[in-house]
C-alpha cells in the first residue's frame, strides 16, 4: 500500500524519470462537490487521455486511501503508470483546481513549486540552560546546560546544529532565543557553515505559522536573488538563455547550472525528448524515437535528471526570461595551450 507523504526533490525525480507517460492528478479541496463525484470526473479525464483501467484503478484506489486516511488533508496529488508505483503526496497549503493528466513527462510542476517555497530547514531554540532543534514536522532533541557554562552549551548546540544541516541537506536555520545567545550559537558554528547557510531570527516566536513563515520568506528571497543573478550575469554578460530553442539546446549541451519555468505553464508549448536527460529538442528529427510533452514538462525532466537547479516562477515577474523558460549557463572553458 502506497504510503502518504510530503514530498521531496528525490520523489519528484523518480517520478518524472519513465519515459512512458504517466498519471498525475491534483485533487484540491473543494467543499462544493463530493469527494466521488470529483474523482469520477477526474477518471474519465485521465480515460479520455489514454489511460487504461490499470492505471487509473491503482491511483483512483491510493488517492480514495489517503482520502479515508485523513478527510480534512489538504490538496493530495498522485501520480502511477507503467513504470510508476502508485504515490499520493499531501501538499497543504498548494492551491490548486482538480486536475488530471495521463502524458509524459508526468506533470509535476505545481508540486515542484510547492516544494520550492517550503526548502529543508532547522529550526533551533537556545537559552542559557537549554537548546532545542528540530525540524518543522520531525521530533525535537534537547540539550541542557549550566547557566554559568552557558557559553559552552551554546557551543554543543551550535555542533549539533551543524550536524543537523548537513543531514537534513539544509542550508536555512530558523532560530528562536535572546539575541546575545543567538549571536553566540551563529559564531560557534563553523566557517563554511555559516558561509552556506541562511539563519531567520524569530525572537522568542516558534510557532508552526511563524516557522512557515520565515521558510517561505527565505525561499522567496533566494529565488529573487537566482533571477538578479540571471538579469546580472545572464543577460548583460551573455551567460544565459531564454525562450524555448535556445534553452532547450542549453540543456541538450549539458552547460545549464539554473533553469527557469514559469507558472502558469504555456499548455501549447511542446517539445522532444528521449531517455537521457540531454535528448532533448524543440522538434522531432526524422527517424527518431524521441516522445513529445509539454515544454515546460521536458525541461524540468531534462534539469531534474541531471541535476540541475530548476526555479518556478510567476510568469509576470519582471525579471522573468522570455517565453517564461530560460536558463544561467556554466562559463564556458577556454583551453590555452603553450
Amino acid at each position: 500500500m502506497p504510503k502518504t507523504c510530503r514530498p521531496a526533490l528525490r520523489d519528484l525525480i523518480d517520478v518524472v524519470r519513465p519515459a512512458r507517460p504517466v498519471a498525475s492528478v491534483y485533487m484540491g479541496s473543494s467543499p462544493l462537490h463530493s469527494w466521488r463525484s470529483r474523482w469520477v470526473r477526474l477518471a474519465d479525464q485521465l480515460r479520455s487521455d489514454g489511460a487504461g483501467d490499470d492505471v487509473v484503478g491503482a491511483i483512483g484506489a491510493a488517492l480514495h486511501r489517503a482520502h479515508d486516511a485523513d478527510p480534512s488533508a489538504g490538496t493530495l496529488v498522485a501520480f502511477a503508470g507503467g513504470e510508476v508505483p502508485p504515490r499520493v503526496f499531501e501538499a497543504p497549503g498548494l492551491r490548486h483546481l482538480d486536475l488530471a493528466w495521463f502524458s509524459s513527462p508526468a506533470h509535476v510542476l505545481p508540486l515542484l513549486a510547492w516544494v520550492q517555497e517550503r526548502p529543508p530547514c532547522v529550526v533551533a531554540a537556545v537559552s542559557r540552560e537549554t537548546a532545542g532543534l528540530g525540524t518543522p514536522t520531525a521530533d525535537w532533541m534537547s540539550l541542557h546546560y549550566e547557566d554559568e557554562n552557558w557559553f559552552e552549551g551554546v557551543r554543543s548546540a551550535a555542533a549539533a546544529v551543524a550536524g543537523m544541516l548537513v543531514r537534513q541537506d539544509a542550508r536555512l536555520l530558523v532560530v528562536a532565543g535572546e539575541d546575545e545567545v543567538v549571536a553566540a550559537l551563529w559564531g560557534a558554528l563553523p566557517a563554511a557553515v555559516r558561509r552556506d547557510t541562511t539563519a531567520r531570527w524569530v525572537g522568542t516566536d516558534l510557532s508552526p505559522s511563524r516557522i512557515e513563515d520565515e521558510v517561505r520568506a527565505a525561499a522567496r528571497t533566494w529565488t529573487s536573488g537566482v533571477l538578479a543573478d540571471f538579469h546580472e550575469r545572464g543577460r548583460t554578460r551573455r551567460l544565459g538563455v531564454e525562450g524555448a530553442d535556445e534553452t532547450l539546446g542549453a540543456l541538450a549541451d549539458g552547460r545549464v547550472d539554473d533553469l527557469f519555468v514559469g507558472q502558469p505553464e504555456d499548455i501549447t508549448a511542446t517539445a522532444w525528448y528521449g531517455l537521457e536527460p540531454t535528448d532533448v529538442a524543440p522538434a522531432q528529427p526524422v527517424g527518431s524515437g524521441r516522445r513529445c510533452g509539454l515544454l515546460a514538462d521536458v525541461a524540468v525532466r531534462a534539469a531534474l535528471l541531471s541535476g540541475t537547479r530548476v526555479h518556478v516562477i510567476n510568469t509576470g515577474t519582471r525579471q522573468a526570461p522570455e517565453d517564461g523558460i530560460g536558463a544561467l549557463c556554466r562559463v564556458p572553458l577556454t583551453l590555452v595551450r603553450p
